[in-house]
């Protein structure tokens, strides 16, 4: 039961910036939001993935998006998602796999692509959802790690992020691609591990989709977007931009809105991929919010 009195510690929670000083399509809804969130004087920021547009074959992507995250006024945590490290294996539409350099490009530019943070009583975890799966040996030293965290928390509640989903709230209609979860062999392990633990929530991104459902004990949450609304039409969830605002409190309680931040552009993508089928391709798109974020760094 959550005490009116207590205002309990803010966390904001935002996901899919897409960001770009070359293709800056999204730059000025990222400026928006976080115009909002500085307002806000949260205790902690967490970014639940895809950075950038094509932080894969482009480090300048990932090097904007880290000086657009110094205009946080609070401390961000970060992870990545499929457009900042790559694509896990047996889901490469787009020829970007996940590799070892890849990943070192992210970490020497942005930092620890899994971690954890004591905040307040809780124990919150962070999860590089794109190395489920591959087989890297990464894959089996973050698992040993999560493992080991979950072992730890001396009766701390618990929250993890990551960027991708495990499933969706309902059953999952034919045809949805395979970009959409953890891959399956690692997914019903994790999810089993986490349930098993009494994780209080699981946040993820990916989808650009707001839901917050309960299995179990477990709250399992979608972040929105800032760059795009989903163009997803199976599942679940309720397409918006935005970002969330959680109250944790120290007896695992939890509280969390989702918000809309004003002049945030709704853009559709095929207007801005152009002739192109993904937008990493899309030609050059300029935007004043580029020279801000430089100028402040």
């Amino acid at each position: 039961m959550v005490d009116p009195a207590s205002k309990g510690l803010r966390l904001v929670q935002i996901s899919d910036t897409h960001l770009s000083d070359r293709q800056a399509f999204f730059v000025d809804n990222y400026l928006a939001a976080m115009k909002c969130i500085n307002r806000l004087s949260a205790d902690l920021v967490v970014h639940t993935g895809d950075l950038t547009v094509n932080g894969v074959a482009r480090p300048a992507d990932i090097a904007f998006a880290a000086s657009a995250h110094r205009m946080s006024a609070s401390r961000m945590c970060v992870l990545p998602g499929n457009h900042d490290v790559g694509e896990e294996p047996g889901f490469a539409m787009m020829d970007q796999p996940v590799t070892i350099e890849r990943l070192k490009v992210y970490r020497d530019l942005i930092g620890p692509d899994w971690w954890a943070e004591d905040f307040g009583g809780w124990r919150l975890l962070g999860l590089n959802s794109q190395i489920l799966g591959t087989g890297l040996a990464d894959e089996a030293a973050q698992l040993a790690w999560l493992a080991d965290q979950l072992d730890r928390t001396s009766g701390r509640p618990v929250g993890v992020f990551l960027h991708k989903p495990l499933f969706f709230a309902r059953q999952i209609a034919a045809g949805v691609p395979g970009s959409i979860f953890v891959p399956s062999g690692t997914r019903a392990r994790l999810l089993s591990r986490l349930l098993r633990a009494g994780v209080r929530f699981v946040a993820s991104g990916h989808l650009h989709k707001y839901l917050d459902v309960r299995f179990g004990q477990t709250r399992f949450i979608w972040a929105p977007a800032t760059a795009y609304r989903s163009g997803l039409r199976v599942g679940t969830g309720a397409p918006m931009l935005g970002y969330l605002d959680y109250r944790l409190f120290e007896d695992g309680a939890f509280t969390v809105r989702a918000i809309h931040p004003p002049g945030m552009v709704v853009r559709k993508l095929s207007r801005l991929k152009g002739n192109s089928t993904f937008l990493k391709d899309a030609p050059d798109f300029a935007c004043d919010g580029v020279e801000a974020i430089q100028a402040f760094n």
